[in-house]
């Protein structure tokens, strides 16, 4: 998992790999982007969670768009936003965001799709996890994991004022 933050065009916005890192953990909601099938782009808002090293995971139904688009490219972009304000007084706005590039596949095996539920369960609804253990153990068949390997990642911020 390369970070890449020479990457950007406007290098002094880069945030540091621990900053990122920590949206990564706390981030609430991210933006998958895929192509579609017929070559056509598809972005959509997904919870997610991450393993603290080179893998995210969001759950999904047993079939639908996403499915299909990995099926077809699983090379997907992924991009969290974390605080963001717009600031009027400035026509500019504050926000913390990270991109990230790899390649997306679906887990196989029933332990790996365990694991990725408990790492959900345990960012959205840590005080709930023995009733969400067990309606992730009831939903198992009905559900399905992506799994995105990170290739490289980059984390970014907007404006401060002054």
């Amino acid at each position: 998992m390369l970070y890449t933050p020479q990457s950007l065009r406007r290098g002094e916005r880069g945030l540091t790999e621990e900053s990122a890192r920590e949206l990564m953990a706390r981030g609430l909601y991210g933006i998958l982007s895929l192509r579609t099938p017929d070559g056509g782009a598809y972005g959509v808002p997904l919870h997610f969670a991450w393993d603290g090293a080179d893998k995210l995971y969001f759950h999904a139904a047993t079939q639908g768009k996403k499915l299909d688009c990995i099926g077809q490219a699983p090379r997907v972009s992924f991009c969290i936003v974390g605080e963001c304000s717009v600031q009027a007084r400035y026509f500019s706005t504050s926000y913390r965001s990270v991109i990230i590039d790899g390649d997306a596949s679906l887990v196989e095996t029933t332990e790996m799709k365990k694991k990725a539920l408990h790492l959900l369960l345990a960012k959205y609804t840590p005080g709930h996890m023995e009733a969400g253990l067990q309606y992730a153990e009831r939903a198992l068949d009905k559900t399905h994991i992506i799994q995105l390997h990170i290739s490289n990642w980059c984390g970014k911020h907007g404006f401060k004022a002054p």
